[in-house]
């Protein structure tokens, strides 16, 4: 069974889980293999190569593999944005403002792009869309937690997130996650909605 998309993997692990080999993108690929489901494994530990996996990675990939990516991004998370790895140390991190410069191009060029957070606090990556302009949303929709998550049950999620949407069995996807993984807290935010949802309260809280 073919997949119609193929899973764009950009990870950014921390200096000792390389050291270890302790890394979720990585041990995803072996299942992504296994269940012939196309990917493309990108390890970006600073800025330049996190650009290069976002804009010419991602178009020789989509061409290689003749389907639309899914960005998996696979990396330190909190509320503010993710970190790459010779970020850690110094504390920065891309914001979602700065993220959303990445991935927009690839909205444009790709049409509405799915993004998995293999990260804590990946949810909060809506803030990505909660901005005025409609036109502007980098994306279509986006799978994260909105606490903190263990590499092994990040794994677990989306391997079984990414099989069952290869056949098409959709309507339970974040319930198998939750099941899998148990983890009670992965949710799906769409672009679309979370903007209308953002634009509502503005012009709710002038109207006060």
């Amino acid at each position: 069974m073919s997949a119609n998309f193929y899973v764009h993997i950009v990870e950014s692990p921390s200096a000792s889980e390389l050291l270890n080999g302790e890394t979720e993108g990585r041990a995803l690929c072996s299942f992504l293999r296994i269940a012939r489901i196309p990917f493309l494994y990108n390890l970006a530990v600073d800025k330049e190569q996190f650009g290069i996996a976002m804009k010419q990675r991602i178009v020789q990939g989509s061409r290689s593999l003749q389907a639309p990516p899914l960005l998996h991004l696979s990396a330190h998370g909190s509320e503010h944005g993710i970190q790459l790895t010779d970020q850690r140390n110094e504390g920065a991190y891309i914001s979602w403002a700065q993220l959303s410069d990445y991935i927009r191009p690839i909205q444009q060029c790709f049409g509405p792009v799915g993004v998995c957070m293999s990260s804590c606090m990946g949810v909060h990556a809506r803030r990505m869309a909660e901005i005025p302009w409609p036109e502007k949303v980098p994306i279509g929709w986006i799978v994260g937690t909105s606490t903190p998550i263990d590499l092994p049950d990040a794994a677990l999620a989306f391997a079984v997130f990414y099989r069952r949407l290869q056949k098409g069995d959709t309507p339970d996807l974040i319930a198998a996650m939750r099941a899998a993984s148990a983890v009670n807290d992965f949710s799906i935010e769409y672009g679309e909605l979370t903007q209308q949802r953002y634009t509502g309260e503005i012009l709710a809280a002038y109207d006060r």
